[in-house]
């Protein structure tokens, strides 16, 4: 496939907008209070050249997901008191990509970052002022090429459709194909024409990925847990057909593997953040009592673990990206980004 038809359909890109909350679903003070002073340590530490330092691993990586939680508050680029902010964050995505449109630091891992940087520019992209939208224009189209080329790479029946930590991967992860199909919605809430068949084969690899027994596996037979689950759960609802009897049970599975788990640590396997931000994203698309009941519990104790200046940190990665994290998992419920839309 040629970079041509995304290109043309890119020019038809136009934003969202936020969704208005119901007076009926006010976010609670404390919430709130959480949430602002985290972006206060974040706007406080972007480095001079725009980005959010987290290592020469993790550092596109960083920048996207800080840029998102900005706009998750409803912050606008160009605009108040973090306009400028988001501005360099925006400026210092599209400097990060290569000629070949991956976005990205990592050597191992660099999916990870081109995912996610990809999922910034769509949610970023109609709020963006004229050369700045002409710019992620041009950065989209390419960065869509490398997700669909990704997926055409030869793989084993089982792998086929997902994605690994490298464009050239002959594997596939449900962590790594969950950011692709982030970034594909994005790209698609955003109006452009993305192929059908890249769609159906992403949603047959996390298809393929549900466990009997609820929950989803990270590759192969692996075991299922709350990262992976949520993963599986938010791609299914974000990408899958609602209607469809095989999605629709993979899903209701996932949530109810996602409430029996609920008492335990959400820090199992060292990756907490990452676990309560697709947890959190995951409850609030399947509504009702998963997210009234997992949300109670994520936030309770994702604020508990905030630290006096206002950033989160364990070393599970830099802070910059413990506070992103943190910060989109409380915002979901504020439905700015399109991508938060059920």
């Amino acid at each position: 496939m040629s970079l041509r038809p995304i290109i043309l359909t890119l020019v038809a890109l136009s934003f969202l907008g936020p969704v208005v909350r119901a007076e009926d679903e006010p976010i609670p003070r404390e919430v709130q209070f959480a949430v602002d002073r985290g972006l206060e340590w974040l706007n406080k530490n972007q480095d001079r050249t725009g980005t959010w330092n987290a290592g020469n691993s993790a550092t596109a990586a960083a920048t996207g997901l800080a840029t998102m939680a900005f706009m998750a508050r409803g912050h606008v680029p160009g605009q108040g008191p973090y306009g400028d902010t988001l501005n360099r964050g925006i400026d210092a995505i599209i400097g990060l990509q290569a000629r070949d449109g991956l976005i990205g630091s990592a050597s191992n891992g660099v999916m990870y970052e081109h995912g996610i940087c990809t999922v910034a520019l769509c949610e970023a992209y109609g709020m963006l002022d004229e050369r700045r939208q002409n710019l992620a224009k041009n950065a989209i189209s390419k960065a869509v090429r490398v997700i669909l080329d990704a997926q055409r790479v030869a793989k084993s029946a089982d792998d086929q459709g997902g994605w690994r930590y490298t464009p050239q991967a002959h594997d596939s992860d449900i962590s790594v194909s969950g950011w692709q199909l982030m970034a594909l919605r994005g790209v698609t809430n955003a109006g452009a024409n993305i192929p059908q068949r890249a769609i159906d084969e992403g949603v047959a690899y996390i298809l393929r990925r549900a466990v009997v027994g609820g929950g989803f596996s990270y590759s192969g037979n692996s075991e299922p847990n709350p990262a992976r689950t949520g993963t599986g759960v938010l791609a299914l609802s974000l990408m899958g057909q609602p209607t469809d009897p095989v999605v629709k049970s993979a899903v209701k599975s996932g949530g109810d593997y996602l409430l029996r788990t609920a008492g335990s640590t959400y820090a199992s396997g060292g990756y907490y953040y990452y676990t309560v931000y697709y947890c959190s994203q995951a409850a609030w698309q399947l509504g009702g009592n998963y997210w009234t009941a997992l949300n109670l519990r994520l936030s309770a104790d994702i604020r508990s673990r905030q630290k006096a200046d206002g950033h989160w940190g364990d070393g599970e990665s830099s802070d910059s990206y413990c506070t992103a994290m943190a910060i989109l998992a409380l915002t979901v419920p504020y439905r700015y980004l399109p991508i938060y839309q059920r």
